[in-house]
């Protein structure tokens, strides 16, 4: 069995050009500024995984309206997937935008990628509505919404 060191730790401005590495890898979708803008207005909201020394994904979430946060991107290295390192990612969000206020969490995924719903449905995030032609290719997104809060009984 292998045995592999990670651990998810905020983003620090030299990790720029590892997470642009990444998003050109797994998106294509954003302006690579866009996070180092992310960083600016969102400094606790903004995380990288480290695997034995190297930026293997990241996350970024912030409020986007009181009490709902919005996970604005998630991506994981592709020969880094199944390892667990997207929902240690996932998970460290949502616990900031609940820490942060936030009582439900929503996000948006590309109609066409089954694997990331499946990988947010396992995640507790559910369909919640359709925004047609949302990328930039005309594709719909599929927006996903989970709840933060505890229940009381």
């Amino acid at each position: 069995m292998v045995s592999y060191l990670l651990f998810i730790r905020p983003f620090q401005p030299e990790d720029f050009n590892d997470v642009i590495e990444i998003e050109r890898q797994v998106f294509c979708e954003h302006d690579p500024y866009v996070y180092m803008e992310l960083y600016e207005s969102v400094p606790d909201g903004f995380y990288v995984a480290i695997m034995d020394g190297e930026t293997v994904g990241y996350v970024v979430g912030f409020i986007s309206i009181p009490i709902r946060g919005r996970v604005f991107t998630l991506a994981v290295k592709e020969e880094c997937r199944s390892m667990g390192i997207g929902t240690q990612l996932i998970d460290k969000i949502c616990e900031t935008l609940k820490k942060n206020g936030s009582d439900e969490a929503t996000l948006e995924v590309r109609m066409s990628n089954i694997p990331a719903q499946h990988f947010y449905l396992n995640r507790g995030f559910a369909p919640a509505w359709v925004e047609r032609g949302y990328y930039t290719d005309g594709e719909d997104a599929l927006i996903m919404k989970k709840e933060l809060k505890q229940v009381v009984w």
